[in-house]
């Protein structure tokens, strides 16, 4: 339990190119959590001491030998060493399948991803591709399986067999000693018993031979997890400042990871001032929620600096900066609970007083009052039991009761219907007074009144300035305007 934990911990802290590798999928990062830790588990109990028993045995046999016929003993040794080098063979290819079971573990992916989106599978009438989908995967699994189960049978053989070959060879070697009277027969025999009781006492561990193979693989596993380092460094190392809200981007660079000759930023230069409210528009692509991204600082820049209140991102304490700021998303992603509960998330007692101003600002209130629980109503797993207008209200007031600095919008209205968007943009407008706001607006109409506009293009700024500027310059982004007819 307690590798479990610890790995579970660290990965709340890893940087987003972690998720973004694919070998670490929620799916596989969940079952390596399921599995690797009772893998573990199965050899530090009673079989341990099995083995632990075994070696006490072999080496008490070795010394028992060595003092009545040291001939025969050492081709106990040998044989002993033979047995030895084939199983550490046999561990090292039993791991490299174990490991390349554990990365194309397409099943087990699979079945995440099937049973979160069952409803969307079951609408488009997918049932049976998906099945299928399944079925194929578990059945390469299972080749594999195959595959690497010869060798552990190999292994249970050598295993096995090891004391019928030892008994026939020391008691050969043994003969042959007696017959040429270099030992009285008793003193040869003594020495046959103990290497035999030797490689029984193998014979009985050996058992546990390939749990102990998945176990050291496992382990590997989780302590890679447990230990690794997140790129954007230790959460709660920086510099503890209240920022005021002053954003910059400085000749910024970027490439995600995972595609590092594909240059998202080109040296991207921006500023927010305090209390301002600055639009980033663009087409799709352009880099746009990787500013956001980077201001929650999920990567870091390959180039160029963010800073806040003119220090550098780098030099701020991650955790300290992320509480003096708040993220609505297009998605809006709630807990299992209360609508209380979702609001408060990780604040602890929260007054009433503050939860109710944060619902006002949100324009949540009137849609509270038609729940019979009202601010107790459960909202299901993942908010299913909510609409998305309601969901997405649930989301600005959690983000405003945290009072921040700094709000982040990244099209908190492109998923609505028009009447749902009408009540979550009033919302944003309230929730946007006071405090630097950058916001990410899918239709134009919302962010008109913005102090500043940035229209961001392959990773550059290729103007800015305010709605009656920039369509007075009949650019970018008057031809955008154009595009969704909103000139008028």
């Amino acid at each position: 339990m307690r590798f479990r934990v610890q790995s579970f911990r660290n990965l709340l802290f890893q940087d987003a190119s972690y998720f973004d590798n694919p070998a670490h999928t929620p799916g596989k990062l969940i079952t390596r959590l399921a599995t690797d830790a009772p893998n573990i588990k199965a050899v530090i109990d009673g079989r341990a001491l099995q083995v632990i028993y075994a070696v006490t045995a072999i080496i008490a046999c070795v010394v028992i030998g060595f003092v009545y016929c040291w001939q025969v003993t050492l081709l106990g040794i040998g044989l002993l060493f033979l047995l030895a080098t084939s199983m550490i063979w046999l561990a090292r290819t039993i791991m490299n399948k174990n490991i390349e079971l554990i990365k194309n573990d397409e099943a087990g992916r699979l079945a995440i991803e099937t049973i979160e989106n069952v409803r969307t599978i079951q609408l488009l009438t997918r049932t049976t591709l998906f099945y299928s989908r399944y079925e194929s995967a578990s059945k390469h699994q299972k080749r594999s399986e195959l595959t690497k189960g010869i060798f552990e049978g190999i292994n249970f053989t050598i295993s096995q067999s090891f004391t019928y070959i030892m008994m026939c060879l020391t008691y050969a070697v043994g003969i042959h000693i007696i017959y040429t009277q270099q030992k009285t027969s008793d003193n040869v025999f003594r020495s046959i018993i103990a290497m035999l009781l030797g490689s029984v006492a193998v014979m009985n561990s050996s058992a546990y031979f390939p749990e102990f193979v998945k176990a050291r693989t496992a382990a590997g596993l989780l302590f890679s997890m447990i230990y690794r380092k997140p790129k954007t460094g230790d959460a709660d190392k920086g510099e503890k400042v209240t920022i005021r809200g002053n954003i910059l981007f400085d000749d910024v660079k970027f490439s995600y990871p995972q595609r590092p000759r594909q240059p998202v930023m080109r040296g991207l230069q921006f500023s927010a001032q305090r209390g301002q409210t600055v639009a980033l528009v663009g087409p799709s692509g352009s880099g746009k929620s990787t500013i956001i991204s980077m201001l929650e600082r999920f990567y870091d820049a390959t180039g160029g600096s963010v800073r806040f209140d003119g220090k550098d991102i780098k030099t701020l304490s991650l955790n300290h900066l992320r509480t003096q700021m708040a993220l609505v998303g297009q998605e809006p992603r709630l807990f299992a609970g209360t609508i209380k509960d979702n609001i408060c998330f990780g604040l602890g007692e929260v007054p009433m007083e503050q939860i109710n101003r944060a619902l006002e600002l949100a324009n949540a209130k009137r849609f509270l009052s038609n729940l019979p629980a009202g601010i107790d109503t459960e909202v299901g797993e993942k908010g299913t039991q909510l609409s998305g207008g309601q969901k997405q209200r649930i989301a600005i007031a959690r983000a405003l009761v945290r009072d921040p600095k700094i709000l982040l919008l990244d099209e908190a209205t492109s998923a609505l219907d028009s009447e749902s968007e009408r009540a979550v943009q009033e919302a944003l407008d309230l929730a946007r007074e006071g405090r630097t706001c950058i916001t990410i607006a899918h239709r134009l109409s919302s962010i008109q009144n913005a102090d500043l506009i940035v229209y961001v293009e392959n990773g550059k700024v290729r103007e800015s300035g305010t709605h009656s500027q920039l369509m007075h310059r009949k650019g970018r982004y008057y031809q955008l305007i154009k595009k969704q007819d909103l000139a008028t």
